[in-house]
């Protein structure tokens, strides 16, 4: 070890060679020396700290742009639309409607963002298609103690000439849509579209 880096207390990088004895690395021990000058407190690498915050701050970063939005953003095209629930918990249990109030905020289930507010709900009469085999036909008969149940959503919405969205998720008569609430969740398609502005 040379005299002047055995004072300062450096280990040297040792090189060894076939058969040769261990020689000192000259320029091993100047890169110790430039890698001590860059601590903070001689203790921590200044260039491991930036890679900590770095690091912090892109899962962060991800942590905010895949947080599903909570309101609904107020610009664009006021619209209104109806959900008919067809496939959900309870959903076609008489009187159901009533349970569901005006007000909360209605997510797409299946990315979690928010897609308006329940203006009304409402029931008609469960119909459904029975087999007449002696006229040969399908008769509509009513079912007691059942009911379809629509939803009516308010939202503002990017309306184009090809489409209308609302936080990208698209909405259009007869399209299929997961949806839920503080008050009830479930399948159901879109069967009305207004635009109120």
């Amino acid at each position: 070890m040379f005299p002047e880096e055995a004072e300062q207390g450096f280990t040297p990088c040792i090189a060894a060679g076939l058969g040769a004895a261990p020689h000192f690395n000259r320029e091993c021990i100047q890169g110790v020396d430039v890698m001590r000058r860059f601590k903070i407190f001689g203790i921590v690498n200044i260039f491991d700290v930036f890679l900590v915050v770095v690091c912090i701050a892109i899962v962060y970063a991800a942590y905010l742009f895949s947080m599903p939005q909570q309101a609904i953003a107020e610009s664009g095209t006021r619209i209104r639309f109806t959900v008919e629930l067809n496939d959900f918990m309870r959903g076609h249990d008489a009187g159901f409607y009533r349970q569901i109030e005006a007000g909360p905020v209605v997510f797409e289930s299946g990315r979690g963002v928010p897609i308006g507010y329940v203006v009304y709900a409402y029931s008609l009469p469960f119909m459904q298609e029975v087999a007449d085999e002696a006229n040969n036909i399908f008769r509509r008969v009513l079912v007691e103690e059942r009911e379809f149940t629509y939803i009516v959503i308010e939202s503002w919405a990017n309306v184009t000439d090809l489409e209308t969205e609302v936080n990208q998720i698209r909405i259009a008569v007869n399209q299929d849509i997961y949806v839920r609430s503080r008050d009830f969740a479930g399948r159901g398609f879109i069967t009305h579209l207004e635009f109120l502005d």
